[in-house]
């Protein structure tokens, strides 16, 4: 087995539903033995999509996705004794990640002050919508919700209004920020031997996504402009004769490049004034002639000339086209509930993707194995069980 950078490394994972666990998995990746410590009920995705057999066994696509690799210990943590298990993981990890609302975790003894308490060298990172400080630090927070109170909604104004992202795209960049985040202190943790602070908020985050324009906007202030689908007559969303294509017309080596792929010789010297001052006349003639071939075969004519276009794609038809697998952006993975396929870390080294090395975990899988390498015995261990202040998931 090839060694991984984080080998070696321990992260106790008290988070939830998709920042929190996408860090954590991200981390298990490049090697890092991940205990992700859920309640008696498990993490609140592990119903979310998939078929009956996968939604009833807690073992949702919408949680598999970013699980694997994991082990689980179920727990319930607003009891003493199912605290102080968690503490006893603590005091021999690297790395405590969480992504409860701040506070909370402090009422139950697991803040930051309980765990660096047992453990002086820990790394200690919270995922929150807004962060530990500030006016609004206390307050809850979805991807959704914090689309809208970051100005990222804003920055993408339609004839309706502003438009939400489609899919949750802050929790997983949430997610990869605070992987980096981790990263960063782990490095400062070996320089120092001591143990570090980190916070991150997806709203933080969020805001670095549009970085220039918040940059402008700390700076400048004012109000995000109207966008439309089309912004120039070579840049923007143009339709074919069965769908739509992207189109990337900046400058004009960009436009003139576009104009020769799609057979308007007669636009292929055009420079800024005249293609301003034409705007109209030169974008009907653009959306007549994409209308005459297919999305497919404006792609193929796009990826030919070297032009900056493509085909807008469902994500199915995107690994229709070959380059994802090329990449290794997924692998197929054995679970109890069949085989599904998760992705990899999304970067290569040494040309090397990395995926899980082992399956998800069903709720309570590793209960036992965990207590025992603590060094519980099996009188107790049943005690606790017994008691329901951690689940075994029985095969």
């Amino acid at each position: 087995m090839t060694s991984r950078p984080l080998d070696g490394v321990r992260v106790v994972d008290l988070t939830h539903v998709l920042a929190g666990p996408y860090c954590s998995y991200q981390l298990g990746l490049l090697g890092a033995d991940v205990i992700k410590v859920e309640s008696l009920s498990g993490d609140l995705v592990r119903p979310w999509m998939g078929t009956r057999e996968q939604v009833m066994s807690g073992m949702g696509t919408g949680f598999m996705a970013q699980n694997a690799g994991k082990r689980s210990l179920s727990v319930d943590i607003t009891q003493p004794e199912g605290r102080d298990l968690v503490l006893e993981l603590a005091a021999g990890a690297d790395v405590f990640l969480e992504n409860y609302r701040p506070g909370s975790l402090a009422r139950h003894g697991l803040g930051y002050d309980d765990v660096a308490a047992v453990n002086d060298t820990v790394v200690y990172a919270s995922i929150s919508a807004f962060g530990q400080t500030g006016p609004h630090g206390h307050r809850p927070g979805f991807d959704d919700v914090v689309q809208g109170t970051s100005g990222f909604m804003a920055t993408n104004k339609r004839d309706r209004g502003p438009v939400r992202t489609g899919g949750p795209v802050l929790d997983y960049a949430t997610g990869m920020h605070a992987t980096s985040a981790v990263l960063a202190a782990l490095m400062l943790r070996d320089q120092t031997g001591e143990r570090q602070r980190v916070d991150v908020a997806m709203q933080d985050v969020t805001m670095l996504l549009v970085n220039y324009k918040t940059t402008a906007a700390s700076q400048h202030g004012g109000v995000s402009e109207l966008n439309e689908d089309i912004e120039a007559p070579m840049l923007g969303r143009f339709a074919t004769a069965d769908g739509y294509v992207m189109l990337a017309g900046y400058l004009p080596r960009h436009w003139q490049a576009i104009a020769a792929a799609i057979g308007l010789d007669e636009l292929t010297d055009l420079e800024f004034e005249d293609l301003f001052a034409r705007r109209d006349e030169i974008q009907a003639l653009v959306e007549a002639r994409l209308l005459e071939r297919t999305t497919d075969e404006w792609d193929r004519i796009f990826s030919e000339a070297g032009v900056v276009g493509g085909g807008v794609r469902e994500l199915a038809e995107t690994f229709a086209s070959g380059q994802p697998d090329a990449r290794g952006i997924t692998e197929p993975l054995d679970t109890s509930v069949g085989e599904i396929h998760v992705t990899t870390n999304g970067y290569r080294i040494n040309d090397q993707a990395w995926g899980p090395r082992f399956s998800v975990p069903m709720i309570g899988e590793h209960s036992r194995d965990l207590l025992v390498e603590l060094g519980h015995n099996d009188a107790a261990i049943d005690a606790l069980i017994t008691d329901g202040v951690i689940r075994q998931h029985e095969a």
